[in-house]
């Protein structure tokens, strides 16, 4: 009698833990499906409204200033969640942490702003854009990477203590103004390439201001930064450091590739092609914000390998059905990018199937530093500058349908790299006592 009570006790628990589960994700995901059909909303204007030379700066600016982010963060952001998430209740150390990692992540911005501003002038310029249009697009988009790596580390805190109401908030705030400016700029005749991505940055500036009001009351603003935490977070971010550099390559090889062997047209079709891709955006945010910071905080071997498992299997269903609904139904898709763009049905499939690829290989790599385990770099980049200078040789790389094609078939050897990694090292947990926080 008492154990079949206990049995039922247990069963009743987990029934009640996923109707939790079920309820949490889809509020969170139709909050995430409001904010990001926002934002997709601002991206298709921005296509239709600009014209394919202005939009092909747009694209580039794009594909630039998250290459400047990632070397900014290098790591540092994935650290807090590695190291935070021992001691996610604690204000004290919590704002040592955050101390710690701002003055880490202002350092690395300075050294990114360096080495690769040279890398969009050139850019800029070999795509025929004026003087005057480069030296705002510089300004603005360095102005954006320091809102940028500011909320990445103050959304941690957010993150970690499950503030969902906040962080479904944080999405509009991203997303709303952004729209908002684009739609005024749009209706009067002065949107550009410029004015475009001074939306995105206002964007980042309204969110740094409200992480700020809301995180510094949460934790200790008097908590110097640590030594020892300065010490763990270098001891990931050197790990990190080389694979880092090079996903900032590997993961834009698309409009790397078009940039420099097709011309300015061909980039912004990929460009536009991409912004397909963002049927995925909310799945990956749901993701990002409520699964992966309780994947990180998770310290029960059983349970993380469960959830490391649904993750994967759930996200590969969704990215194999949005292929699936792209191939077959590809007119209203084309329909939201404009007449200019009219003549690519044939490549939305691919296109949707590429940004899936690209999404499922980034989700596992960030499952994987959130937890700190950390792919050998020497293992990594040696098979993938084989795997892309094979696939550079098979495929043409002056036309959007080679290109896609890379891009679907790019991210596969990482992926399973990934995964390797992930198993490995949850092996090792379920060989370890389990410890409880």
């Amino acid at each position: 009698m008492l154990a079949s009570a206990s049995a039922n006790l247990m069963q009743s628990g987990k029934r009640r833990r996923l109707m939790e589960w079920g309820r949490l994700l889809a509020s969170y995901s139709c909050v995430q499906a409001l904010a990001q059909g926002v934002g997709f909303l601002a991206g298709i204007m921005v296509v239709r409204t600009l014209p394919k030379q202005d939009y092909a700066c747009f694209v580039i600016v794009n594909t630039i200033g998250p290459v400047m982010n990632m070397l900014s963060d290098n790591g540092v952001t994935n650290s807090l969640s590695a190291i935070g998430g021992k001691f996610w209740q604690d204000d004290t150390k919590l704002g040592s942490l955050v101390r710690t990692a701002m003055v880490l992540r202002r350092q690395l911005v300075l050294l990114s702003s360096i080495a690769v501003t040279p890398v969009l002038i050139w850019m800029l310029a070999r795509n025929h854009a004026r003087a005057v249009t480069i030296d705002w697009l510089v300004v603005i988009t360095l102005a954006g990477v320091f809102f940028q790596l500011n909320v990445g580390v103050l959304n941690t805190v957010v993150n970690l203590r499950q503030q969902v109401g906040r962080m479904q908030a944080l999405v509009f705030v991203g997303a709303l103004p952004r729209l908002a400016l684009i739609a005024l700029l749009a209706a009067m005749g002065w949107l550009n390439a410029p004015l475009a991505v001074a939306a995105g940055t206002v964007a980042f500036a309204v969110q740094f201001w409200l992480l700020k009001r809301w995180v510094q009351p949460q934790i200790s603003s008097s908590a110097p930064p640590c030594a020892e935490f300065r010490r763990d977070i270098l001891a990931i971010v050197k790990k990190q450091a080389p694979l880092t550099i090079y996903f900032c390559l590997q993961s834009q090889i698309g409009i790397w590739l078009i940039s420099i062997f097709g011309n300015v047209h061909r980039v912004a079709e990929v460009g536009a092609l991409g912004r397909i891709g963002m049927i995925f955006s909310i799945l990956v945010m749901t993701i990002s914000g409520l699964i992966v910071p309780r994947f990180a905080r998770c310290q029960e071997p059983t349970r993380l390998g469960h959830l490391y498992v649904f993750i994967i299997l759930g996200f590969t269903g969704v990215v194999l059905l949005g292929t699936v609904l792209a191939w077959l139904f590809p007119a209203p898709l084309l329909w939201l990018l404009g007449g200019q763009y009219a003549q690519l049905a044939d490549l939305v499939g691919l296109a949707v199937l590429a940004a899936g690829a690209s999404a499922l290989g980034g989700l596992l790599y960030s499952l994987n530093v959130n937890r700190g385990w950390i792919p050998p770099a020497s293992l990594v980049i040696p098979v993938e500058i084989t795997n892309q200078l094979i696939l550079c040789l098979a495929f043409d790389l002056s036309s959007v349908q080679g290109i896609l094609l890379i891009g679907i078939l790019a991210p596969i050897l990482p992926s399973l790299i990934n995964i390797c990694v992930g198993m490995k090292q949850l092996k090792l947990m379920n060989k370890k006592p389990l410890v409880r926080t």
